[in-house]
């Protein structure tokens, strides 16, 4: 029952957390060629976003290294393993540098808006991409 809980949290901090990114993320890339008025509701959803996405990816932190913990053997000699875990870095740098544009955007205004769009969009595949990487690790175990 540990075990089906774990993975069960995991999954969910994932829909969750990802979820909401995803949302977010898509509007900022329409609000970026869109009116200020767009790119400004956009940025109110993306602050809000942080609010569920933050928890979210630390429940999957912890549930993923329980995971890990309880099987290392399968998981430390695993390339897509280590493969998983730095798109799950690179997840994390873009999240903190999603977070900057943020930031800069409203403060700057236009001339952040490409970057942050960019941003956006390598947000949004690398959540799918991580995921992927996910079930094809959980078929290969």
């Amino acid at each position: 029952m540990v075990s089906v809980a774990v993975r069960w949290l995991h999954l969910a901090g994932l829909v969750v957390g990802a979820g909401t990114a995803l949302v977010a993320d898509r509007r900022v890339l329409v609000a970026w060629r869109g009116p200020h008025g767009a790119r400004e509701a956009a940025l109110a959803e993306l602050r809000r976003s942080h609010r569920v996405v933050f928890p979210a990816l630390a429940v999957i932190v912890l549930t993923g290294l329980l995971m890990t913990a309880s099987d290392r053997g399968t998981f430390m000699g695993s390339r897509l393993y280590w493969g998983k875990l730095s798109l799950v870095a690179l997840l994390l740098l873009n999240g903190t540098g999603l977070l900057a544009l943020e930031r800069a955007a409203q403060r700057d205004g236009a001339s952040v808006w490409r970057r942050l769009g960019i941003v956006s969009a390598a947000s949004l595949v690398l959540w799918l991409v991580v995921l992927f990487f996910g079930v094809w690790l959980t078929a290969a175990a």
